[in-house]
């Protein structure tokens, strides 16, 4: 039989396109998960980092109302703390761009304290990430209030134009505060002046203020409010400012702990005589209610702290440091007990329960290694940052933009971080105050001036940053000039001349005699001056004050 082959059956045609395209139409379509706001805001975008939430802010007005809230923002910092796990502070500083550039950068570094590679590092982590920067405001004339933020947020003060600016480091916004009085100089043309301000919280109203204690041309005591969400303009304090409380203010920012506002202040240091009994404050601390605006005063640890003593937020505790390195060589930390907070009425006498709790005290002398000891004492000025954990090292900042670890129970003192690893466009002490502070991570929403929508934008030119610096060990300051021992004896001297009366001032041998002491103690660890320019300096301080600024803008603000 013959043989028949079967043919291949033919493939079906191919669809057309237009055809596929009816058929995909015709299928049923499965609809993406769906993922409730809630979901989306509690467990997505509290994970995204700050300056990632403004942009979030912009999908619709729902998010907008809720990335701004009070919830969202408690609840991303649950998360950021929850995350930096074992807990280690971050150190935020500011510096030039360049050398004479009058844009100031601002840098966050994390401090690696309890891994054996942190040890060897030194204890900071090897770079440093730039959160923002700011033109046209040199690192020379800003002021940073406070050592760390409230509630995310940061006041900065350009004293050279009596500016006042709210930022949130984190995410880049800000507000340019209304123009305010100009308040009197403590020296005609000299950079400090009768005024401090700061920023506090007010839980009752939920409001951010700005609190500004100043003394006016004609030498009257003022006290003005900003609310950052009332907005308006500057309104006088609730409370009456107690007479001749801004004397002794010289621009140093107050503290903010536990909704008060702490000042410290010496009158006596601006008056004489029968001038200074009569016109001194009845107690060195000065303290504000943020929400009642009313001022109380708050007794010193010690006596012998009047003088001697600076205050500083440790661990949520009101800190006096009491700085007596010229007589006993010691530093002394004292913290104030919560239920004290805000002191009194009236004024405090000595009881036998004192409020305060000496935290630890710092021998400079017998502090290990030697090194270390020398390097706090040569700082102008140093205060705590915190205490780190879980080492319970507490964390010295001074004005030569470094920081201490210091374990009290050992006794033991090492650099934990140092600002001139990382940039070298520093002086080698601070110009007004520290440059360094505590950096936190907050999604706080800055709040504009209501009515003002577009009056305060581009008054600060302030935008995200957008580089990483590495740690370059062995950097070290570029102005290591001889002006160095030449300033701190003239701030050492100028202490002591209000400090001292003889015949209504400083005598001449005894003034002769503390400044030779301020330079030798200065040598130790900055190089010698001349003896011959020792000797016209001394001079120049004594014999005129024209004479004293001219000098003071030669010696401490860089050429």
């Amino acid at each position: 039989m013959p043989e028949y082959q079967v043919a291949p059956t033919p493939a079906p045609p191919r669809p057309s396109k237009r055809s596929r395209h009816f058929q995909e139409a015709r299928a049923p379509v499965v609809p993406p998960p769906f993922l409730p706001n809630e979901v989306i805001l509690e467990q997505i975008l509290t994970r995204v980092p700050a300056a990632d939430t403004i942009r979030f802010r912009a999908v619709c007005r729902e998010w907008r109302a809720a990335l701004t809230s009070d919830h969202f923002v408690r609840a991303h910092q649950t998360v950021v703390r929850a995350a930096a796990q074992p807990p280690s502070p971050e150190i935020v500083f500011f510096a030039p761009t360049a050398a004479g550039s009058t844009t100031t950068s601002f840098y966050s570094s994390r401090l690696l304290l309890t891994t054996s590679t942190a040890q060897q590092n030194g204890g900071s982590s090897s770079s440093a990430r730039e959160l923002v920067t700011v033109r046209d405001m040199p690192a020379d004339d800003l002021v940073i209030s406070g050592t760390k933020p409230c509630r995310g947020l940061t006041l900065l003060f350009q004293p050279s134009v009596s500016a006042y600016h709210v930022c949130n480091l984190s995410t880049g916004e800000h507000v340019s505060l209304p123009p305010c009085p100009w308040a009197r100089r403590v020296i005609a043309d000299g950079p400090y002046v009768l005024s401090s301000t700061g920023l506090g919280f007010d839980r009752a109203a939920n409001e951010h203020k700005v609190v500004r204690l100043f003394e006016d041309w004609n030498k009257q005591p003022h006290c003005e409010v900003y609310g950052l969400r009332s907005g308006g303009w500057w309104r006088p304090c609730a409370g009456d400012v107690p007479p001749h409380a801004p004397r002794g203010l010289c621009s140093r920012p107050p503290v903010f702990v536990d909704g008060y506002l702490y000042w410290h202040m010496n009158t006596e240091m601006n008056f004489y005589g029968w001038e200074a009994r009569s016109l001194a404050t009845p107690e060195p601390i000065l303290s504000l209610a943020v929400d009642t605006e009313q001022f109380r005063w708050v007794h010193p640890p010690e006596e012998r702290a009047r003088y001697a003593f600076h205050l500083a937020d440790l661990d949520g505790f009101l800190c006096a440091v009491v700085d007596t390195r010229l007589t006993v060589g010691q530093y002394e930390l004292w913290t104030l007990t919560a239920a004290a907070g805000g002191g009194s009425t009236t004024t405090t006498t000595t009881t036998a329960t004192s409020p305060w709790t000496l935290r630890c005290r710092i021998s400079l002398a017998s502090v290990v290694p030697r090194p270390m000891g020398d390097a706090l004492r040569a700082g102008f000025r140093v205060l705590p940052l915190g205490s780190s954990s879980p080492g319970g090292e507490i964390l010295l900042a001074t004005s030569r933009h470094e920081v201490y670890a210091y374990d009290p129970e050992s006794n033991r003192a090492r650099r934990a971080f140092s600002a001139h690893e990382f940039v070298d466009t520093l002086t080698r002490e601070s110009e007004l105050l520290l440059n360094i502070a505590v950096h936190e991570e907050w999604a706080t929403p800055v709040c504009r001036r209501p009515g003002d929508d577009g009056d305060d934008v581009g008054k600060l030119k302030m935008k995200p940053g957008n580089r990483t610096v590495a740690r370059q060990g062995g950097r070290g300051p570029t102005d290591r000039r001889r002006d160095d021992v030449i300033a701190m004896a003239v701030r050492m001297f100028c202490l002591h001349q209000h400090r001292t009366e003889v015949n209504g001032g400083i005598g001449w041998d005894t003034g002769q005699n503390l400044f030779e002491d301020h330079f030798r103690w200065v040598e130790t660890v900055a190089p010698p001056a001349a003896p011959l320019e020792r000797a016209e300096i001394f001079r120049t301080v004594v014999a005129a004050p024209a004479a004293l600024r001219n000098m003071r803008k030669k010696t401490l603000n860089k050429p």
